[in-house]
């Protein structure tokens, strides 16, 4: 079983050894400013989400951990746009990464340019990402560290730290009853020099829509997002159905990967979902509780008072 363990996570740093892979998450639907910044305003409030993921629950060799928090305003007149902000933590076995972005999205309408019944609006950010190397691991058939005869030179013998740029680029599309969004991440293809991990460019396409059933106050929301490195592509498939405005229930499939129910509540502007994932992919044999999501999202909206003004006549001064 260990040794199973330490192979997949020695795949995983394969694989990140080649490009800079992007978190993934079930509530993809409620976290779409991360993957394209062109959703940073979308809601014209302001906007706080935090999403935790713990995937492969029963791993005992570490687990994948996920925790994101990203922030957005509404639009500000000031600046013509609105402003978001991003954080997560992704800790993968001996493997941490951070992520810190800042975004900027433009309204179209705010150039005078108005597309159809929706809002077009372009989105860039810029983000500083560092990875570490826990010098702990070894291979799966127990080579040692080192640069001695039968040691393994290519696993450091201490911890490794290396961060770079990123930037980022999108374009969303959103009316009040369906949205549509193109983007791309880590444009620039950044290398890790220290580490020799290459960054890869990602690409993503989503869609979804929230469309009433005409009985039972049910709307019916679909979502898909697609991504792809280039080299491979991937899918996930949402429906949810959402009853009395309030409570909300469905299904999320990601292809090769897992399946996830959820289900949350939404009152106020306070939403609250839970996904518990089931794994397709050969590794669902080496864990034993599935993938859990917990997702917290709060959208509010700050009026200005309203001025009372009163005219006096001069002749009842």
């Amino acid at each position: 079983m260990k040794k199973v363990v330490i192979f997949a996570f020695a795949i995983c740093l394969t694989f990140a050894a080649k490009a800079q892979q992007d978190i993934q998450m079930t509530h993809f639907m409620f976290d779409k400013m991360s993957f394209n910044p062109g959703a940073i305003g979308s809601k014209d409030a302001w906007c706080l989400t935090a999403i935790n993921r713990r995937q492969w629950t029963g791993f005992d060799a570490g687990e994948p951990t996920t925790t994101l928090i990203n922030f957005s305003t509404p639009n500000l007149p000031i600046i013509k746009g609105a402003i978001g902000f991003t954080f997560y933590n992704d800790q993968i076995g001996w493997e941490t990464n951070n992520v810190i972005r800042l975004g900027y999205s433009l309204k179209f309408s705010e150039l005078g340019l108005n597309i159809g019944p929706g809002e077009l609006s372009l989105g860039l950010s810029a983000g500083y990402n560092t990875k570490r190397i826990n010098a702990l691991w070894v291979t799966p058939d127990g080579t040692p560290p080192g640069s001695l005869a039968g040691q393994d030179n290519t696993i450091p013998t201490s911890n490794v730290n290396d961060g770079n740029l990123s930037f980022n680029a999108g374009l969303y599309y959103a009316t009040p009853m369906w949205y549509a969004g193109i983007s791309t991440t880590n444009m620039t293809e950044s290398e890790l020099q220290t580490l020799k991990v290459l960054g890869r460019r990602h690409y993503y396409g989503m869609a979804g829509a929230e469309i009433p059933l005409g009985f039972a106050n049910l709307d019916l929301r679909p979502n898909i997002l697609i991504k792809s490195d280039g080299t491979k592509m991937q899918y996930d498939l949402n429906v949810n159905v959402l009853a009395f405005d309030m409570v909300w229930a469905g299904v999320t499939y990601r292809h090769n990967d897992a399946i996830a129910p959820m289900a949350g509540i939404q009152y106020n502007g306070l939403q609250v979902g839970y996904s518990y994932g089931l794994g397709t992919s050969f590794l669902s044999n080496y864990f034993t509780n599935g993938n859990h999501e917990i997702m917290v999202n709060y959208c509010f909206r700050i009026v200005p008072p309203i001025r009372y003004e009163r005219e006096v006549h001069p002749y009842l001064l």
